[in-house]
This record gives structure tokens, C-alpha cells and sequence, in this order.
């Protein structure tokens, strides 16, 4: 039988930061100003990553 993996087995943070980061170079380039919208999804990357590693970790417990 092969282990049904949930969502949260691969969501972490290098993980948070790279699709907000894709999102951001997306949105850059259709607003005209990628540089900007980079380091915007960057941050929002680590914000989103480091909230969901707190919540993982304290679950765990």
C-alpha cells in the first residue's frame, strides 16, 4: 500500500518563499515592474512560511 502524504508533508518554508516569490515575478512582469513585485512575494514568502512553521510546530507538541 503506498502512505497517503498530506499537503502539509511538503509545504514548508523553501517552499512558501519560491511560489510566492514565482507569483510576485508573474505579477511583476504583467505590472510592468518586476523588481518591485519580487521582493513584495519574497516577503510575503517568508511571512507565510515561518506563520505555517509556527503552526506546524505547535501541533505537533
Amino acid at each position: 500500500m503506498r502512505k497517503k502524504y498530506k499537503m502539509s508533508d511538503y509545504w514548508n518554508m523553501g517552499t512558501a518563499i519560491g511560489l510566492c516569490t514565482a507569483i510576485g515575478i508573474v505579477l511583476g512582469a504583467l505590472l510592468n515592474n518586476v523588481v518591485l513585485w519580487l521582493c513584495i512575494g519574497a516577503g510575503v514568502g517568508v511571512v507565510l512560511g515561518a506563520i505555517t512553521q509556527m503552526y506546524k510546530k505547535s501541533s505537533n507538541q
